[in-house]
């Protein structure tokens, strides 16, 4: 029989996880990504919007990739506000801080790039671009985690999900936009080892306080949402996305939920505390319930009969 061990403070953990910190932060520097945002764009194919508007006729693409692309840069451009949640949980002499600088710093480039590749393919509307910007930009919005066990937990699924959703866009860009595909490559690139990061350092805080981790994971699984929520018209853009078979319900429970909550092995932790044995036992109510959403919206996109029960 298990017995129960009592939960850390936040203090505790952040203390405790700390060499943790150091050891995936220093395996993240030894295989580097070092690309140049200039240097991924065909600067000799642009041409002045003052002399020709944009039109759509100018890239022609589905509505729900080009909601991707939108709604994938201003969630790029938002990254000071995601920089200041992330330093609320990173006190001065603790590396999460150096990790933190460094992620920063990897992640500024994503918006850059990305937005000089719009530019110059004319694969969004400027205009309505930069208005989405200054909207969202306005309202900083951005999810709110309020421990490190939470902040763990929600970024290691916000990453992963990032990179599949910056890959399947990617993949629905027109084959001959070799220009596109390449940056957008790059940039699943990058939120893949940011991924691996956090994924591996909350496997280390479930080894060090697994009711804590267990308690914020239920938390972050049952009330997560994308990085974005603060984008006009966001709810649309998702649903157009969705549709589009490149970042839904379906993708966050296979893609996301399944590899992630498998690798920490949650269903098989022991010495829980009776708090944490619940939200165990409510988040496989849950994933179960998500679960029969996702087949029966499989069901019906196939035009499929679901079977009774």
């Amino acid at each position: 029989m298990s017995v129960s061990r009592s939960p850390k403070s936040g203090t505790d953990l952040l203390s405790e996880i700390a060499p943790d910190v150091e050891r995936l932060y220093n395996r993240h520097l030894e295989a580097p990504r070092l690309w140049f945002p200039h240097e991924q764009i065909n600067w000799g194919e642009g041409e002045n919007f003052a002399d020709r508007p944009w039109s759509p006729e100018d890239y022609p693409l589905s509505d729900g990739v080009r909601s991707s692309i939108y709604v994938n840069l201003l969630t790029e451009d938002n990254l000071p506000y995601y920089t200041n949640t992330l330093l609320a949980q990173a006190p001065q002499g603790h590396p999460i801080l150096d990790w933190n600088h460094q992620w920063t710093m990897e992640e500024n480039r994503h918006s850059m790039v990305m937005r000089d590749w719009v530019h110059i393919s004319r694969c969004i509307d400027p205009t309505y671009l930069e208005e989405g910007r200054r909207v969202q930009m306005h309202k900083g919005e951005v999810p709110q985690p309020t421990s490190m066990a939470d902040l763990i937990t929600y970024v290691s699924f916000q990453e992963r999900a990032t990179q599949i959703a910056h890959r399947n866009t990617g993949a629905k860009l027109p084959k001959d936009d070799k220009m596109g595909r390449n940056v957008l490559a790059l940039i699943a690139g990058d939120e893949t080892k940011h991924y691996l990061f956090y994924r591996d350092l909350a496997l280390a805080a479930f080894a060090i306080d697994p009711s804590t981790m267990m308690i914020a994971a239920a938390r972050q699984v049952t009330s997560f949402a994308m990085p974005g929520t603060g984008i006009p018209s966001f709810t649309r853009h998702a649903v157009r996305i969705a549709r589009e078979g490149i970042y839904g319900l379906g993708q966050f429970l296979k893609d996301v939920l399944d590899p992630v909550l498998s690798l920490w092995d949650v269903n098989h932790l022991a010495g829980l505390t009776a708090e944490a044995e619940k939200a165990r036992q409510d988040l496989a109510l849950f994933l179960a319930k998500m679960t029969e959403t996702v087949e029966r919206m499989a069901q019906k996109a196939a035009g499929a009969t679901p079977a009774i029960s």
